[in-house]
């Protein structure tokens, strides 16, 4: 109880010098303004034959699609379903993975001077030429998707966690010594609180490269899920039907981001400032 209560006043102390920064909200969506801009000379280009793409789709054509055709397309919304599933499942496996690794990096010098060379030279490997072993071991299904999914994670978790374990006042641990706080409390209550703004934004990192990584698994392997719902429209000439596959995923991943990754970074790095 002593440990946690003056590890507070100096968290508190830390705090009360930053002054919190309150940004107006309506902030995190003036990205709808250069994109309704795309839009709108996008569907003007096509509409006015200036460009030397026949077979591009109008906006408005795919936006139709996608709000009067595939939003009650049961298969399709499954198909999304899965894609998502196979994304949150690969950030859940390599936080398990990931997190621990880093915070012992992050701790143990020795450790981190022998473990992180090696996963930096294997972070260097093209993720997507993996698939084909994946593919080959665990089948055309959700578990080569998953595993892909979690090895892509792995290295944007490891690296950020790592950091912020690194960042950590040497104060922090000082007061933990003085008061003999267990090893248990030293990780819950004072190395995972400091580390949260650099774990939200490892999480972050990993979703929003994620999708790429999944689409491709999905298209290449083709593997259940939008992606290959994508590639298929296409092989079909339905390109419209492609792009509102596109867009629809452009929405969650927007969505995902502005309503929860950017209220959690802006609520928790008041902690660690």
């Amino acid at each position: 109880m002593a440990f946690t209560s003056n590890l507070r006043k100096i968290v508190k102390s830390k705090n009360s010098q930053t002054k919190p920064d309150n940004k107006f909200s309506a902030e995190n969506w003036l990205f709808i303004i250069p994109l309704t801009i795309l839009f709108v000379g996008w569907e003007l280009t096509l509409r006015l034959n200036l460009t030397l793409v026949d077979k591009l789709p109008l906006p408005s054509e795919i936006l139709s699609v996608l709000f009067f055709n595939l939003l009650y397309n049961p298969e399709f919304i499954l198909s999304v379903f899965k894609s998502l599933a196979n994304l949150m499942a690969g950030i859940f496996l390599a936080s398990l993975i990931a997190i621990p690794m880093a915070i012992v990096a992050g701790l143990k010098n020795k450790m981190d001077s022998s473990l992180t060379p090696l996963i930096m030279i294997v972070g260097a490997l093209p993720d997507v030429a993996l698939l084909p072993f994946f593919v080959y071991w665990f089948g055309r299904g959700a578990a080569a998707a998953i595993i892909m999914a979690t090895v892509v994670a792995f290295f944007p978790l490891f690296f950020t966690v790592r950091e912020g374990v690194k960042n950590i006042p040497k104060d922090y641990f000082h007061v933990a010594y003085v008061y003999k706080a267990k090893k248990i409390d030293v990780y819950t209550k004072l190395v995972l609180p400091a580390i949260y703004p650099q774990l939200i934004t490892g999480i972050r990192l990993a979703y929003e490269f994620l999708w790429e990584i999944v689409l491709a698994i999905e298209i290449i392997a083709s593997i259940s899920g939008i992606g290959f719902i994508i590639n298929f429209a296409v092989e079909e000439g339905s390109l419209a039907y492609a792009f509102a596959g596109i867009f629809m995923i452009g929405i969650i991943a927007i969505l995902i981001d502005r309503l929860i990754f950017n209220r959690l970074e802006e609520k928790i790095k008041r902690w660690h400032e």
